[in-house]
């Protein structure tokens, strides 16, 4: 019996599934490129979540795509919700560059909507804290007055703190010592005073009672010469 159509057969059924096997494998492959060329953050400057001593003068952003500036929206807002009116960003390629202002103190928001080649669209957002906004930096309207500067300046000044438990105790001893002082001070220029004013009655005192003894012996003898006066009469 001859065999051969049937292994003919079959090798052409073989073929026919692995050709099948093959077109579903580049189907497969085309339908996942467009999927994978849509653009992802891959970084930012600062990070998400940091925490900056001093507040950037700019924010950048990073993608796995190159970017359509044109369809690209980004929104900044500070610690209290509210929108910062921002300069629009530059763009170098896959990365934006969003200058930055500040209003206080905070954590702030930077959203962004982009859109890749593909024109899929990506939206996310930052966040991150400042704890300083250099000059130059506020938004407008934003900017510290003379007077909080001057405040903020005495209250950190170590030298205007408020006096320990310690040093108020000291300066009430050292205060209540010099009003002792000035009290036995008070008390001894008035026993002076009344020694001298005693001293002074005393004199006068001894002076009219010796004018008075003096006075009465004058007065003695010119009686004792008008007796003997009379007398010889």
């Amino acid at each position: 019996m001859d065999r051969t159509p049937t292994l003919r057969s079959k090798a052409r059924r073989a073929a026919a599934l692995a050709l099948a096997a093959a077109s579903g494998a580049l189907l497969t492959l085309g339908l996942a490129s467009p999927a994978a060329a849509h653009a992802a953050l891959t970084g930012t400057d600062p990070e998400d979540g940091a925490t900056v001593a001093e507040a950037p003068a700019e924010v950048s952003a990073t993608f796995s795509e190159i970017l359509d500036q044109a369809s690209t929206e980004i929104a900044v807002t500070d610690p209290a919700g509210t929108v910062v009116d921002v300069a629009d960003p530059a763009y170098d390629g896959d990365t934006f560059i969003q200058p930055m202002l500040y209003t206080t103190p905070g954590e702030y928001t930077l959203a962004f909507r982009v859109i890749s080649e593909d024109g899929h669209r990506v939206d996310d957002a930052i966040t991150f804290t400042v704890e300083s906004i250099p000059e130059g930096l506020y938004a407008p309207g934003a900017e510290p007055t003379a007077e909080a500067t001057t405040g903020a300046e005495v209250t950190a000044d170590p030298t205007t703190q408020e006096p320990t438990a310690g040093e108020t105790d000291e300066a009430t001893g050292a205060a209540e010592e010099d009003s002792n002082t000035g009290a036995a001070l008070a008390a001894i220029l008035l026993g002076l005073l009344v020694v001298v004013v005693g001293g002074v009655v005393l004199v006068k005192t001894v002076g009219r009672k010796q004018q008075d003894d003096d006075g009465g012996e004058a007065k003695g003898g010119d009686e004792s010469k008008g007796a003997g006066g009379e007398g010889s009469a």
